[in-house]
Formats: structure tokens, sequence, C-alpha cells
């Protein structure tokens, strides 16, 4: 009887830290997708909704516009752009939602040992479960460019992972975290 009650105990603790997992693999695989849906829209009447959106929404986000240096050569972004002649690197402006949506996507995948659900190292069955629910949600509420507003005021707003949106981005940090995520893309 006292290994039963250990064992109920246990599992009870457990409990909430693997419906945490779940949760965050849920929200890096949704996060995912509505990065990659908004990031290469290239109207700039569009772009400037979704940057005034989420100015309205998140009010601290009117300071996050970066304008970061790639390197090819390293495949990296640049730390010091303000001590190097900046010619030889590919300027990539990062506004505001794309910082956000990237700050949280980066955060919530680098939070274990294995990228996982992200880079699908070593996944559990229910982790990619969560992260392919995520990224379903957002399939099932995304109805176009021509509705991206829509979508944000209706969709996006109410998505249960809005909670984990961080509007106090320090740069540097932001590069690192990015330089992450290009390193994880451009493995061989």
């Amino acid at each position: 009887m006292k290994h039963i009650i250990s064992f109920i105990f246990v599992f009870l603790w457990t409990l909430p830290i693997k419906a945490d997992a779940f949760f965050q693999d849920y929200c890096i695989g949704y996060f995912e997708e509505v990065y990659w849906v908004l990031d290469p829209i290239e109207e700039e009447e569009v772009r400037d909704e979704i940057i005034n959106f989420f100015n309205e929404k998140f009010p601290q986000s009117k300071s996050l516009n970066f304008n970061l240096y790639y390197s090819s050569s390293i495949r990296q972004f640049i730390f010091d752009d303000q001590k190097k002649d900046l010619s030889q690197f590919i300027q990539v402006n990062y506004p505001n939602f794309e910082i956000i949506l990237l700050d949280a996507y980066i955060n919530l995948f680098t939070q274990g040992d294995n990228y996982c659900p992200a880079f699908w190292n070593d996944c559990s069955e229910e982790s990619l479960d969560s992260f392919f629910s995520g990224a379903k949600e957002f399939s099932d509420t995304w109805r176009g460019e021509e509705n991206v507003l829509s979508f944000l005021e209706n969709d996006f707003i109410n998505n249960q992972c809005i909670s984990l949106l961080n509007t106090e981005i320090d740069r540097t940090q932001f590069i690192a975290d990015l330089n992450i995520l290009i390193k994880e893309l451009t493995k061989n």
C-alpha cells in the first residue's frame, strides 16, 4: 500500500511538469507556423498592418525594430556591428512581430537539452503530437495573407500561447538566440 501511495504521489507531482512541457511543445508548433507565414509577406502595406497590430496589442514592442548584419561566410549574425565595416555583411531588418515571435519560439525550444520538437531530435511521440497540434491549430485558423489582420485580431490574440510572448527583448541576446536557430537550420 505504501508503494501505491508513493507512486500516486510521484505521478501527481510530475503531471503538471509533463503538461507544461506539452504546452510548450504545442506553442513551438504554433509559433513556428505563425512566424513562417508572416515573415515572407512582402507587401509593405500588409507588413505595416502587422507591425501596427503588434504595437497596439503589445505596447512595449514599438522599440523592437532591429537592423542586424549577417555574415554569409560564418552563417551567423555579428554582434559588434558598431565596430566593423558593414559593407561586407548583409543587412537584415527584423520588425517587432518577427522579433517577438522568434524570441518566444527560440526560447521555448532551447529550454530542453535536445531542441525537441523544433528539430525533431529524439522526441517522444507525445511531444511531437503536441507540436503538430499547435501547428494544426494555426492551419485551422489561417485564411490567407489577404485576411492576416482578421487572423491576428480574432485567432492569434486569443490563442493560449500568447501568454508566452515577451516584449522586453535584449538585442544582443536576440542575436545569440537567432544564431542558435541558424546553426540548427543549416546543419548538414
